[in-house]
């Protein structure tokens, strides 16, 4: 606890207490005027955390509210995020059945001590897969489970016990409904002739760092929960398929031409958030969205925390605009005539946002719409918003190499410093209709070594889908597919509940890898694998983005 300004400390403690005239507590008025010294700042202030303190606890609501709000995304705080999958050891992609820990009839599937949260349970097919198999979760070494179902039940859009959007199965079976326990937390499979376990079993969960207040989940839900889990799924729905709403004045609207190889900036003052950012171009062509460069500067910071082409950041990669490569979701999407992006960007110390035309063309019309809520405090465990772009060939001499096998990888992010990992934007320009994305993700927080506590088991179930395919959801989905010819795949997955926090170091690898016939043209034509990383960090730092988008989806 820092002593350099207890005052603060107390004016935070205090929050709730009557207020005086200027909207500060009566008793923190009372002591600045009075002068007192700061040991009794400090004495007074052990009695007032405790008082703020007692309604910390992070119960089912507060899990819930997270999933449908934004505003915890820039806040940084100590957990690890981490996953217990089928990730093939032996380093091939196999990644269905290599199940860590059979014992009898009980398949345990997750082992994990509190406090902490499991966020996301997917696995690859019901039926006949798991036929006559149970899954049990156990909380705080409770000998009784709090869910006791067959696979098929527990992942049931229409009668079982979590509502769909929390539950489906698109093109994979899955729940991202929050699962918290204090102590402890056991998910086992059980057949009693030990088979049908299934396959491509992912288990995503966060620990909590020792101290930290959780309430385990209990069953059935109380009706506060109930309404809760309700506003979820009423707004992970309407984000499928709609925009944000519109605040009631923009604090930014501008449309201007843009000559080539001209800039056009905003510049806030102050402190504040960006809530809201909107964008449009005229005309929007391959040139153009690929060339526009985004690039965000946060407290009079030199160089770019983004710096990102417009395709990229948006979504915006379909010149054409073809209706199936418009999207919405909880954080980013395009439709009609703009594209709108959702991240809270804070800024303490002014902020400018910089749209350069790149394209060797004349733009008719930039449009920029910005909502901006002014702060006199930012708080002090907010980050600045990161996005970094990098676009490499696959399986390049310099490429990094993981696993037994060393299999190449795509670098989207290797940083050192605190932070938090919010999402991805993947785009690979992939020459040809075969399945291009059997590669792995991989997450290191804080770590070292081999493997990452977060092994995915193939490309596509990162983004919440599956079977060399993609769906959409509020908070992941596809912008364009590969289907009946070669182009420009492009995918999006973000994270809330499940961010990746990092106090020291993050590195974020996706392999590029396929099976056979795929391999084969990665090692031959070595085609580009693009990402955008969105992540905060504690403080304002550069992207260090890649400098050109040097390449087309038809190269």
């Amino acid at each position: 606890m820092s002593m350099k300004d207890p005052m603060n400390e107390l004016e935070r403690a205090y929050v709730g207490a009557a207020r005086g005239p200027e909207g500060r507590p009566e008793f923190i008025l009372a002591m600045k005027q009075k002068l007192l010294p700061l040991f009794l700042a400090a004495a007074a202030l052990v009695p007032a955390l405790a008082v703020a303190r007692e309604d910390s606890t992070r119960d089912l609501s507060f899990f819930l509210r997270r999933l449908r709000t934004l505003d915890h995304l820039p806040v940084l705080e100590s957990s690890h995020t981490a996953m217990s999958s089928t990730w093939d050891r032996g380093g091939a992609v196999a990644d269905g059945k290599d199940f860590k820990r059979i014992e009898g009839n009980h398949n345990i599937l997750l082992d994990a001590e509190g406090p902490g949260c499991v966020h996301r349970i997917f696995v690859g097919l019901l039926g006949k897969d798991v036929a006559g198999t149970r899954i049990q979760i156990f909380l705080d070494h409770n000998p009784t489970p709090t869910f006791d179902l067959t696979v098929d039940e527990f992942f049931d859009d229409k009668s079982g016990p979590i509502p769909y959007p929390l539950v489906f199965h698109k093109t994979y079976p899955g729940t991202l409904f929050p699962i918290l326990f204090a102590r402890h937390c056991r998910i086992q499979l059980v057949n009693p002739e030990a088979k049908n376990w299934g396959q491509y079993w992912q288990v995503t969960h966060t620990t909590f760092p020792r101290g930290t207040k959780v309430r385990s989940l209990t069953w059935p839900l109380n009706e506060a929960e109930r309404a809760e889990l309700k506003k979820v799924c009423d707004s992970w729905l309407r984000a499928e398929s709609a925009p944000p709403d519109a605040p009631p004045a923009w604090a930014v609207a501008k449309t201007v031409p843009l000559e080539p190889a001209q800039s056009e900036s905003v510049t806030l003052s102050g402190r504040g958030v960006v809530r809201q950012m909107r964008v449009a171009l005229k005309p929007a062509t391959a040139e153009t969205v690929r060339d526009v460069r985004l690039k965000m500067y946060w407290d009079g910071n030199r160089e770019p925390s983004v710096d990102v082409p417009l395709a990229y950041f948006f979504g915006l990669v379909d010149p054409a605009r073809s209706r199936d490569s418009q999207f919405n979701s909880l954080l980013l999407g395009v439709g009609g005539e703009e594209a709108y992006c959702c991240f809270p960007m804070p800024f303490a110390r002014g902020a400018k946002i910089v749209f350069e035309n790149n394209s060797g063309r004349r733009l008719d019309g930039l449009s920029v719409r910005l909502e901006v809520q002014p702060l006199k405090k930012l708080p002090a465990d907010w980050g600045r918003f990161h996005a970094t772009w990098r676009m490499k060939r696959a399986a390049a001499p310099d490429s990094p190499c993981y696993g037994a096998q060393s299999l190449p990888a795509h670098l989207v992010l290797e940083r050192a410093g605190a932070g938090k990992y919010v999402g991805t934007l993947l785009h690979v320009n992939w020459p040809s209709t075969l399945w291009w994305g059997e590669g792995d993700w991989l997450f290191w927080t804080d770590e070292d070594g081999w493997p990452p506590s977060y092994h995915g088991t193939g490309t596509e179930e990162y983004f919440n889908s599956g079977w060399c395919n993609f769906d959409r959801k509020a908070v992941s989905g596809y912008i364009t597919r590969i289907t009946t010819q070669p182009g420009e795949a492009a995918v999006y997955s973000f994270h809330l509940n499940d961010a990746f926090q990092f106090r020291k170091r993050v590195r974020v690898a996706v392999e590029t890898v396929g099976f056979e016939k795929e391999m084969q043209i990665i090692n031959e034509q070595h085609p580009y694998w693009g990402s955008t990383a969105f992540w905060y960090a504690a403080q304002a730092t550069a992207a260090n983005s890649t400098k050109t988008a040097n390449t087309s989806p038809a190269e």
